[in-house]
This record gives C-alpha cells, sequence and structure tokens, in this order.
C-alpha cells in the first residue's frame, strides 16, 4: 500500500510529535493504573491485570489515538483492513519453527554479554533489569499446571503479539515510513526502538531481528495482521517450550529455560537452520510482491 493513498492531516513532522505525545501521556496513565492495582503488595493475578492494562494503555490506545489524528484512513493507516491470507500465515510459522536453532544460537551468544570494567556500572543494570523481568515473567507464569499455559498463552502470546505490533508496526513504522526514508531504514528504526522498550539488553540482538521480521512482514504485506501472527506464534511457542521444560515440581525459571547453552555440536545444526531461514524468508518475499 503506498503512502498517498492514506491522507495525512498534518505534517510529517506533527505525526512524530503526535505519536510521542500520546506515548509518554498513556506511558504515565499506565503506570498510575499499574500502581494502583499493585498497591499493598504483588501477587500472581495483580500482575496478570498489570500486564493487560500495560498492553492495552501503553501500546494499544496511543497507536489509535495517532492513527486517528493524524490519517484520514486510521484503518489503513494501523493496516489492519487487509488479510494476510492463510498460506502466508502458514509460511511465517514454518519460518518461525525453522529459525529456532539459529535464534538459539544468536540469544546464547547475546547472553555471554560482557561490558568492559570501565562499564561495570552498566552491566550490573542490565543484569538487574533483566533479572526483575525475569522475576515478573515467573510470577505470571505461575505454577506450570494448565490454567497457567492457558493464561500465559493470552497475555503473553496473543495480548503481547496483538498490542506491540499495533504500536510498533501498525503505528509507529508506519509513520516512520510515511516520511522521506526507505522502507529498510523505518522496519530496523522500529526493530531497534522495540527491541530497545523491552528493556532486556541481553536478548537485544535476538529481539531486534525478530523485530525486523516483523517488521518486513508487515511491508510487504500491507498488513499489521501478518506481522500480529508471526509475533503471537513466536510468543506462545517460547511459551510452551518453557512449560513443557518445566521442572518436576511445576516450577519454571525463565533465566534458564530462555538462555540455551552454545555448544561446537550446535553450528550444523545453526548453519542449517539459517539456511532454511533465508529460504523461507526469501519465498515469503517473493509471495507477497507476486501478489501485489
Amino acid at each position: 500500500m503506498t503512502k498517498g493513498k492514506i491522507g495525512y492531516n498534518v505534517p510529517a513532522g506533527q505525526r512524530y510529535v503526535m505519536m510521542l505525545c500520546s506515548s509518554i501521556l498513556c506511558f504515565f496513565i499506565a503506570a498510575f493504573i499499574m500502581a494502583l492495582i499493585q498497591h499493598g503488595g504483588i501477587s500472581q493475578a495483580k500482575m496478570r491485570i498489570a500486564m493487560v492494562v500495560q498492553d492495552v494503555v501503553m501500546f494499544i490506545l496511543p497507536a489509535i489515538a495517532t492513527a486517528v489524528v493524524v490519517s484520514r484512513r486510521p484503518g489503513d493507516f494501523l493496516m489492519i483492513t487487509k488479510r494476510p491470507g492463510l498460506d502466508n500465515i502458514v509460511l511465517v510459522l514454518l519460518i518461525l519453527l525453522a529459525s529456532v536453532p539459529l535464534m538459539n544460537g544468536i540469544i546464547a551468544l547475546n547472553k555471554s554479554l560482557v561490558l568492559p570494567d570501565s562499564l561495570s556500572s552498566l552491566q550490573q543494570w542490565m543484569e538487574a533489569s533483566e533479572n526483575a523481568a525475569n522475576a515478573g515473567l515467573k510470577l505470571v507464569i505461575g505454577d506450570g499446571g494448565i490454567g497457567s499455559l492457558i493464561m500465559g498463552l493470552l497475555i503473553i502470546g496473543v495480548m503481547a503479539g496483538f498490542s506491540e505490533e499495533l504500536f510498533f508496526r501498525g503505528a509507529l513504522q508506519r509513520i516512520i515510513r510515511s516520511t522521506p526514508v526507505s522502507g529498510h531504514v523505518a522496519v530496523w528504526v522500529s526493530a531497534i526502538i522495540f527491541s530497545a522498550a523491552h528493556m532486556q539488553f541481553f536478548g537485544f540482538v535476538p529481539r531486534l531481528l525478530l523485530g525486523a521480521f516483523f517488521g518486513y512482514a508487515a511491508w510487504w504485506s500491507g498488513s499489521v495482521w501478518l506481522a500480529v501472527a508471526a509475533h503471537v506464534m513466536n510468543n506462545s511457542l517460547a511459551f510452551i517450550l518453557m512449560w513443557l521444560k518445566a521442572g518436576s515440581n511445576g516450577a519454571i525459571d525463565p533465566e534458564k529455560m530462555l538462555t540455551p547453552n552454545l555448544t561446537m555440536e550446535d553450528l550444523p545444526m545453526i548453519a542449517i537452520s539459517a539456511i532454511l531461514t533465508a529460504i523461507g524468508i526469501t519465498l515469503l518475499y517473493k509471495r507477497l510482491h507476486k501478489r501485489q
């Protein structure tokens, strides 16, 4: 879908300002509501509710508000009016499955990052941020039972996948793309912001690559739903693997589950995974451009 078909109400610079202002406002509103929810102590139920509030207020609301204000056709702006096609969704799922060994290798390398001694305070802050994120995830997951599986898939898989894609690909990437820059710049800038916003720096690179994949899926297809499907499937797959690997006591340790070990024996599988992933992305690109 070309930029000219949408129609904008405000100049390019004001589009950025609108999204920035709405994002900041919704951030403080979400923080206030989450503080009220967690007042008196954090529990599993409170954490789950807080995560839903975060997704709705911090991501969905500013994306919709931005689209309504800056565009004459908000639905087209957010790319929610075009169906991606079931065949493309299946291909995206196959690409994600094929990329698992490759992504595990990248995750292990990123996790092994050690900063110089001069940046030890930054290293400690990054580790503390990572530990806090894992602790929150562990609380949301619960005891590893069927109920925890269902809640995890709904919150971490469906809700997070939809809300984040609507914000980062539907709104942010779209605004960047509406200015005189290439689609590649829009994809990678939004992917960088997407990864940085998670505040989990030991997973920055793999999340950056995933964000770029989601971005290209949305750009090539002209539908944010393909990116949503990819994001939901990725999050759900990761959560299901964590749930299946839970210990005999039902406890799930995100730190151990999400940090695979990398050995020399893994390199052939990683190489095969990289080749299959590249082939899958090439096929997706050709399919989507052929339809256009």
